[in-house]
């Protein structure tokens, strides 16, 4: 007697009630704003200009804008990548007077960050501070990143590189 029993209207009311919320949520629309992803390869330490940039149509929120006033990569940014804040630099990093010189960095030392530089050689010791990251290529022997020092040091700090005698200390 199956064909006597009272039909399940609780069921097709909720069933009823998912379809209509889902439809009302699709029509409620979504806010979409231009977020930044790099129209071609971008090296570290170069500016960042408008040619640089492709904007991008995403729903609000899903990332972070960075601060494009005077923008600097802070690492190697590919065709198609989207620019984060942590991608971007600003140029006032390095203090005025201060040189970026070229060094043997580690692809995790972040950008802006305080660092001791030795050299092993001369006995030279003055705080820089990182300006680019060195390259995390696994193909590449080249570690080079770049650090900004004091004028009075920069000469002997580029010698120290250049000679490969020059040891960057990274406090944890």
């Amino acid at each position: 007697m199956f064909w006597l029993t009272r039909p399940p209207y609780l069921r097709w009311a909720a069933a009823v009630a998912i379809v209509v919320a889902a439809f009302v949520w699709d029509l409620r629309g979504r806010t979409e704003i231009p977020y930044p992803f790099a129209s071609s390869p971008i090296a570290a330490g170069s500016p960042i200009t408008d040619s640089d940039v492709e904007w991008r149509l995403l729903p609000a929120g899903a990332m972070a804008l960075p601060d494009f006033s005077n923008p600097i990569a802070a690492r190697d940014l590919a065709e198609g990548e989207p620019i984060l804040p942590t991608a971007v630099s600003g140029s006032d990093m390095i203090p005025d007077g201060w040189w970026a010189v070229p060094v043997p960095l580690p692809a995790s030392a972040a950008p802006g960050t305080r660092v001791l530089v030795v050299g092993a050689t001369s006995g030279l010791e003055t705080e820089g501070i990182v300006v680019a990251a060195g390259s995390d290529d696994l193909l590449s022997y080249e570690t080079s990143g770049s650090i900004a020092v004091p004028p009075d040091v920069a000469t002997a700090v580029a010698v120290e590189s250049a000679a490969g005698s020059l040891v960057v200390l990274i406090a944890p």
